[in-house]
């Protein structure tokens, strides 16, 4: 059992060492992406499926709270339609807009949708990223291996963040890990490095 939990924390080196190394530019061009928008008095908007969602809603809380280290909160949302708006959209055939909808009730233009999936094949993730450019909002966008459906439907000027890896799991540890990474570049470009002081 122990030579099982060794093999799998090398695993994730293994993964970690590799999004590192593929990974890196995308991981900060993104964070600088989000620092301008949030200094330029806009918004982030975070959406994902199952666990993908849990990490977006674990991100939102570190900006609406802390990180590391005290400081103000950061607009950040989380889209996570209750169980009763969700089970109107079914009602009405539309559990693919689950995201869309609400995204366009919130975002202005300069707003910066984070999405992450796992498979990036979902329909409401490809419709939330249309609602995006719709709106003229920025997508960062945390995949797994390949970037699936979504990498297709991309502008120029978003963000693919492709984590080294197919199996489920292993791209929901690499997504919160990457943003964890953007948590702590964000902190650092807004209010300096505490650890320089």
């Amino acid at each position: 059992m122990q030579e099982r939990i060794v093999q799998l924390c090398q695993d994730s080196m293994t993964m970690l060492a590799r999004l590192a190394e593929e990974q890196a530019g995308s991981i900060e061009q993104a964070a600088m992406v989000m620092v301008d928008a949030l200094v330029s008095g806009h918004k982030l908007i975070c959406c994902g499926n199952g666990a993908s969602g849990a990490n977006a809603q674990s991100f939102v809380s570190k900006l609406l709270n802390r990180f590391e280290h005290e400081r103000p909160a950061l607009p950040a949302y989380t889209l996570a339609p209750d169980s009763i708006t969700l089970s109107a959209l079914a009602q009405d055939n539309r559990l693919t807009e689950s995201f869309s909808r609400p995204f366009l009730t919130l975002a202005q233009p300069g707003d910066v949708l984070v999405v992450l999936s796992a498979t990036a094949t979902a329909a409401n993730i490809l419709n939330v990223v249309a609602a995006a450019h719709e709106r003229g909002c920025p997508v960062i966008a945390l995949t797994g291996s390949g970037g699936g459906d979504l990498q297709h439907i991309l502008h120029e000027r978003d963000i693919l963040i492709a984590m080294p890896e197919s199996r489920t799991y292993r791209v929901h540890e690499a997504q919160l890990f990457t943003l964890h990474c953007c948590c702590a570049l964000i902190d650092t470009a807004l209010f300096g490095d505490p650890d320089l002081v």
